[in-house]
Parts: C-alpha cells; structure tokens; sequence
C-alpha cells in the first residue's frame, strides 16, 4: 500500500542568524523551480531521465529540495528515502507529496553531514545539485558512504569547478561571495569531482559537459555513477 511520512529529524538545524536565514531560505524555496526552469528543460530533465531511471533496491536522496527527481525514479526502486534540511523546501516537498495519489516515499528533515540512519541501510545514494551548497563536502560524503550499503553507489549530477578555464574560474571567484549569500550557500569554485575520489569513491562513470540555459559560472558540471571503494 502506498505510504506517505515525514519526519524532522533532531539533528534539523539552522545555521546563522535565524530570522535572515528563515527570510532567505523561503524565498529560495518559493522561487527555485522558476529560476532553473530554463536549465531544466535545456539539459537537466535529460540527464535526470538517463541517470537515474536505472537506480533499483532501497535509495536515499540527499537534499530533495522541491522533488524536480520524482518523475524520473522508476518502479525497480524499492523504497526511497527523501532527505532535505531546509524547513521550507520541506514544505513544499511534503505539499506535493500528499497530493501524488500513488506516493510510497519516505520524508525526513535531515542535514545532509549528519544523517539519521544506520551504518549500511541503502543500495543507493542520489545527489542533484547539493554538494555546491553544504557546509562540509568531506563530512557530507563520509555520512553517505557510511549509510550505504558495501558496493553501494552514488548517483550525482553537479555543477563544478571550470578546471579547463581559467578566465572563468576568475569569473566563479570573483562572483562566488555574492553568489553564496543570494543562491542558497552554493558555491562556484567547489572541486567535487577530486572530493568524491578523496572521500573514497571509484567512477563507474562519469561525463564532464557544459549545461545549456544557465550562466556560464554554474555551466561546467559532472554526472555518473561513483562507488564506495572497497
């Protein structure tokens, strides 16, 4: 039978002052789906679609903001485990939630460096744009191989680092501070690709292109398929 929870979980929390966050953190949630919608429909949907209709077994999400992964889950997903730290894209997450007549997800108000789950719970780890924007890649990524399975893999899309442009990576430098404070926390210059092999993954695939229908600072991004090494 389908099913429908959410939780907040204790380890929930606010950084900074919590009136400029709560303020911020809402418009951000209001308004996401309208500022990435060009680069939606340009690149995104596509690359969500390929990536992860393949994902079987029990999944966790990290970072689920408004829920643009849902359609693409297929039914060889077992359970799927939504996690999202923010109060107010949790909202309007479990919002579209209860109103899907065939929900069977689980929702719980998590911060991605400090899960609350077991050791070795899930066969597989979504992330889609949410490794620019926490506070601690390194802790975030051990929290997520220690909740996976052995063998357990991760599915990511990220925007990243312009390694192969250096006038750009001028740009995502200069603009990150600004950036950070109007986007979210996301941040332009973040290496993620290096973070998931120093946290201990393997690629099993992954493809370097440039996104179309978005500015050129957030254009340059990564998806595939990483492991937990053995």
């Amino acid at each position: 039978m389908p099913y429908y929870v959410e939780t907040e979980a204790s380890n929930a929390h606010i950084t900074g002052d919590a009136t400029t966050v709560s303020i911020s953190s809402y418009f951000m949630a209001r308004f996401y789906d309208a500022t990435m919608q060009q680069m939606e429909a340009a690149t995104l949907a596509a690359w969500r679609a390929e990536l992860l209709g393949r994902i079987s077994g029990d999944v966790i999400e990290i970072g689920s903001g408004t829920g643009a992964n849902l359609a693409y889950y297929s039914d060889r997903v077992a359970s799927l485990t939504l996690t999202e730290p923010d109060r107010h894209m949790c909202t309007m997450l479990g919002n579209r939630l209860r109103a899907a007549p065939d929900c069977w997800h689980t929702l719980v108000q998590a911060a991605a460096a400090d899960l609350p789950f077991g050791d070795n719970r899930f066969d597989a780890a979504v992330i889609t744009l949410v490794l620019c924007s926490v506070d601690d890649q390194r802790r975030t990524l051990a929290e997520i191989r220690r909740v996976l399975k052995p063998g357990g893999r991760i599915y990511f899309i990220e925007h990243v680092l312009a390694r192969q442009e250096p006038r750009l990576i001028k740009w995502q430098r200069l603009l990150q501070p600004v950036w950070v404070c109007a986007c979210g926390n996301c941040h332009l210059t973040r290496d993620t690709e290096r973070s998931l092999v120093e946290a201990g993954f393997d690629f099993e695939s992954i493809t370097r292109q440039t996104a179309a229908g978005c500015p050129a600072v957030v254009a340059h991004c990564i998806r595939g398929v990483a492991v937990a090494a053995a």
